[in-house]
């Protein structure tokens, strides 16, 4: 069939990494009284299942593996809001949020759309 590159590769891989973190996050986030909320819990669980979404995507060369990653980095922003409440630290976060999600976005399609027409060759 066609080979994969050492960058869809590497992505694939940190994008399975980060969606494990995620998981183990809310494993350790998830509230063991009755008192607390689990809503970072659920929160993380969500951002490790949207990456490894991603990390799959990426790996087999969807065309959705773009909208999966700019999706997964979104997720970033509800966290990036509790961290200085007066919100100096939202707008550089979201600059270099969106600047990452649109490189992203752009190497992601690339890399689907190369694919997609090998195998429209092959065929």
């Amino acid at each position: 069939m066609f080979r994969t590159t050492l960058g869809t590769t590497l992505l694939a891989g940190v994008f399975l990494v980060a969606g494990l973190a995620g998981v183990g996050a809310s494993w350790a986030a998830w509230p063991r009284t009755s008192t607390t909320s689990p809503l970072m819990a659920l929160f993380a669980l969500t951002w490790g299942c949207a990456y490894i979404i991603t990390g799959v995507l990426t790996w087999r060369r969807s065309r959705f593996a773009a909208p999966a990653f700019v999706a997964a980095i979104g997720l970033l922003l509800f966290p990036a809001r509790f961290i200085v409440p007066g919100g100096q630290l939202l707008v550089p976060s979201f600059v270099v949020l969106t600047l990452v999600a649109f490189l992203g976005h752009r190497y992601l399609r690339r890399t689907s759309e190369a694919a997609l027409q090998r195998v429209r060759l092959l065929s």
